[in-house]
């Protein structure tokens, strides 16, 4: 497991690298400020709904299996999406592989992105951070990882109107 563990830290550390800039001033927002309530509940369900099709249909036509949405990998990404939204800032979590691991998982990873909202639809959404993840090599490879079968997926719109996207995977 220790193998595993250091071997998706790297992953993420180069997937991630190239995800998002980490602070405010580089989105050109400014200091952390609360989340909009343009990003219902609903909506964010709809988008993880959209999402984990077009998940299982590319893990299915590389002949893997479809992945369960898991409720404790949404309540992590679910925080960490809100966390990114305050701070108008994309970054993985410093916390994911501990969080993950207290319930119950084996293996974990993490995907996170954004984007400018400006009135997708909820498939919209979802297509638009799907293609974003499946064309990055890392990502794509958290995607696809056939040891990973859980998903929680969430997402959450800062005042600044960009949308935090948090992916999180475990084996169960």
């Amino acid at each position: 497991m220790k193998k595993t563990l250091i071997t998706t830290a790297a992953v993420l550390a180069l997937a991630g690298a190239a995800a998002a800039p980490a602070s405010a001033d580089e989105l050109g927002g400014e200091a952390p400020a609360s989340v909009s309530a343009a990003s219902s509940q609903s909506f964010s369900d709809a988008v993880a709904q959209e999402m984990l099709g077009m998940l299982n249909d590319a893990r299915g036509q590389q002949g893997l299996a479809p992945l369960s949405t898991n409720a404790d990998l949404t309540g992590i990404a679910s925080g960490w999406s809100q966390h990114m939204a305050s701070e108008q800032a994309a970054s993985h979590s410093p916390t994911f592989i501990d969080e993950t691991l207290a319930t119950g998982s084996s293996n974990m990873a993490e995907n996170v992105a954004y984007d400018v909202q400006s009135g997708k639809s909820a498939e919209e959404t979802a297509q638009y951070f799907y293609d974003f993840w499946m064309n990055s090599p890392g990502h794509h490879a958290n995607i696809m990882n056939p040891d990973l079968n859980a998903i929680g997926f969430s997402l959450a719109e800062g005042s600044n109107g960009y949308v935090y996207a948090t992916q999180n995977f475990g084996t169960y």
